[in-house]
C-alpha cells in the first residue's frame, strides 16, 4: 500500500516558493482542493498543481480569470489520456 505524503500550507508554500496566503487564495478559488478541508493538508498532486499555477501566473502572465480555464482544459486532457489507456 502506498503512503500519501502530506504537507501543511506553510510547508507547501516553502516547497513552491510562494507565500502561504497565495496557496490559501488558490484553495479559496478552488484551483486546488486539499485532502482534508479541516486541516488543509495537501498531497504531492496538490504541490504539482500549485507549481503549475505559479508557472501560469508568473512565467506565462496568465491572469486570475484565465487560470481556471487552463486548469479545466488540462484536467480534461488528463482524463481523456487515462480513458485512452
Amino acid at each position: 500500500m502506498r503512503t500519501t505524503i502530506t504537507f501543511e500550507i506553510s510547508e507547501a508554500a516553502l516547497r513552491c516558493g510562494l507565500n502561504p496566503e497565495d496557496i490559501l487564495q488558490f484553495i479559496t478559488s478552488e484551483w486546488i482542493q486539499p485532502l482534508n478541508s479541516q486541516d488543509l493538508l495537501l498531497d504531492e498532486d496538490d504541490i504539482a498543481r500549485i507549481l503549475l499555477i505559479r508557472e501560469l501566473k508568473v512565467q506565462l502572465g496568465v491572469n486570475d480569470e484565465g487560470v481556471p480555464i487552463i486548469l479545466h482544459l488540462i484536467d480534461q486532457l488528463n482524463h481523456l489520456h487515462l480513458e485512452l489507456r
